[in-house]
């Protein structure tokens, strides 16, 4: 049944078929092969005379309606038909309005961004050139650099032996300086003549403290008045006992 309901036309009937709708086409089909003496599938698909004449006056029956319908007037079917379509074309068109729009603004999007992507292309290639010139210029001056380093380096080396130097002659000066205040210590301290000298610096002296020792030896006030030495008070007495 599906075979009988589908057209399967010879390819050298071509130039009727492209001028027939697909309905008159089927409807042409289903009069050959369903009719009261009806052709088979194969005599209808193959290069037949009745297949030839009823193609002929279908394509003549269709050219003759298409020109009749021409001469009709205008109904209001028509009417509506062509407003409906004329609406639609009207919101076709604003559709495509909207969206010639949206391609405009992409369009100046994308230039505003093909600008901005130039220009710093641009400061980029400026930046990599200063980059460019400050590594030329660092790998100039880097060998007075290192000329540079290496006298500092000498002037330190110069500088630490200086410091050196002055750090031994500044222990040299504290040593005196503490020698000579030691000195000054002594002076002070046995300055004070109600205390033994540890050496008389003459027999006039040394007389008179062996007189004192002696005096002190019976004499409370003696002794608080003055401050003798142990070492030469035991010397005293084996002097005055001899």
């Amino acid at each position: 049944m599906t075979g009988i309901l589908t057209p399967s036309f010879h390819v050298y009937y071509s130039k009727q078929l492209n001028q027939l709708p697909r309905s008159i086409k089927i409807d042409t089909w289903r009069r050959l092969t369903t009719r009261k003496h009806p052709l088979s599938i194969e005599q209808a698909s193959s290069i037949h005379p009745e297949v030839e004449d009823l193609l002929n006056k279908a394509v003549g029956n269709y050219i003759k309606q298409k020109e009749h319908q021409k001469m009709k007037p205008i109904t209001s079917d028509c009417e509506t038909s062509l407003r409906q379509e004329n609406e639609e074309l009207c919101i076709s068109k604003q559709v495509l309005e909207k969206k010639i729009e949206e391609l405009l603004e992409l369009q100046e999007q994308y230039k505003s961004r093909e600008v901005a992507m130039t220009r710093s292309l641009e400061e980029s290639g400026e930046k990599v050139t200063q980059l460019s010139d400050s590594v030329a210029l660092f790998k100039s001056i880097i060998p007075d650099t290192k000329k540079a380093i290496a006298l500092a380096e000498k002037s330190i080396d110069m500088l630490e032996n200086k410091c050196r130097q002055l750090k031994d002659i500044i222990s040299a000066k504290d040593r005196k300086i503490i020698a000579l205040a030691d000195k000054i210590s002594s002076y002070t301290r046995y300055s004070d003549i109600n205390i033994e000298p540890e050496i008389y610096s003459s027999t006039k002296e040394r007389k008179l403290w062996v007189e004192r020792h002696s005096e002190s030896e019976y004499d409370l006030e003696v002794q608080k008045k003055y401050a003798f030495h142990l070492t030469s008070s035991i010397a005293l007495r084996g002097d005055s006992i001899h």
